[in-house]
């Protein structure tokens, strides 16, 4: 009988910096055995957030985010979670009240923020081809607009400065001097500055990065619950809420459930925070989310979820460009946790 496979030193070191004969590091990924062992040791389930998914030629263009990943990363990373994890949808765990350690299988979650057209025309085959189920978390208001999200059309304006030339003003000038700088505001004033380049920005920036960049359609949406997928709320607006008023926070939940429902005919059971980091969400937010009747609300801090987490502020590890095969192998083993968080402002 084969040996039970358990967490060794040799494992931990597996992922650790390894001295080469020239002087260089070189840092080795866990194995899918190692990555079983990892996820039973901790009872525990990983969630995996993406945004966009493009095609591979368009790898090296300026107006690609980098937390967005190529079509051949996607497939591989699937592949590879597939092979040691079950694909579970969050709502069948969250929706009764579950905890998410009932069981010693490692399990795993992929869930999409924003969710932009490349990512139901690069994504969506793949998963439908490997019979994974995903959570895609959408900002009502933003879908049918044709636009990016805000921090998409900031991007595009800081890389295009053009197009902004006539339509300047200080308010926009120092938005796109500092990208953080709009995530900063209420909603109501980041809408009225980018107001200002709006149509300039649609008309002028590269096509492809309009196509590829801007939020699917409540169409497409139907498509993918009726494909099996989940589809949770992500405020109307994308707001960020702890930046808002009360009156807006309250607002940007409730209705974002009942878009939802009124236009899929299905209730919501979860929600992403937008940018889901330290400061971007209170227990003021948790409280408005039980009342409207979302069941859990995932955050942007690295971790995995078990019985002692919140159901309101669920862990999860971002994916994007730069997670090479080794890279993304660490993330998904969670020995990467401490550092996101540090880098986070999380501890």
């Amino acid at each position: 009988m084969a040996a039970p496979e358990l967490i060794t030193q040799e494992a931990v070191q597996e992922a650790r910096p390894v001295k080469q004969a020239a002087g260089r590091s070189v840092r080795l990924s866990p194995g899918r055995g190692i990555l079983r062992g990892l996820f039973r040791r901790r009872q525990s389930l990983r969630v995996l957030c993406y945004h966009g998914v493009i095609a591979d030629e368009l790898a090296g263009e300026p107006w690609v985010p980098d937390y967005f990943v190529t079509e051949t990363q996607f497939r591989e990373q699937m592949q590879t979670i597939q092979s040691f994890a079950e694909i579970v949808r969050l709502a069948d765990i969250y929706r009764n009240d579950q905890t998410p350690n009932d069981t010693r299988t490692p399990r795993i979650a992929v869930t999409f923020d924003d969710v932009p057209a490349c990512a139901f025309t690069h994504a969506r085959p793949i998963l439908k081809e490997l019979g994974i189920p995903a959570t895609f978390f959408v900002a009502t208001g933003l879908l049918s607009s044709n636009r990016p999200a805000p921090a998409e059309m900031v991007h595009l304006l800081r890389l295009y400065p053009d197009i902004r030339q006539d339509a300047a003003s200080p308010a926009l000038n120092e938005v796109c001097r500092k990208p953080s700088t709009h995530k900063s505001l209420t909603i109501q004033t980041l809408q009225r500055i980018l107001a200002r380049v709006d149509r300039r920005l649609l008309s002028q920036a590269p096509r492809e990065a309009i196509e590829s960049l801007r939020l699917l359609s409540w169409s497409q949406l139907h498509t993918l619950v009726d494909e099996g997928h989940e589809v949770g709320g992500h405020t109307v607006d994308h707001a960020i809420l702890s930046r808002q008023t009360e009156a807006t926070r309250e607002q940007q939940v409730a209705r974002c459930l009942s878009d939802i429902q009124n236009q899929l005919g299905v209730d919501p059971v979860g929600f992403a925070y937008p940018n889901g980091g330290p400061g971007d969400f209170s227990q003021t937010d948790t409280t408005h989310l039980r009342a409207a009747g979302f069941k859990y609300a995932v955050t942007t801090i690295a971790g995995f979820c078990s019985a002692a987490s919140s159901q309101f502020e669920l862990p999860r590890v971002c994916i994007g460009m730069g997670h090479t095969p080794t890279r993304f192998m660490l993330e998904v083993s969670g020995l990467l946790d401490r550092r996101r968080r540090r880098q986070q402002g999380w501890n």
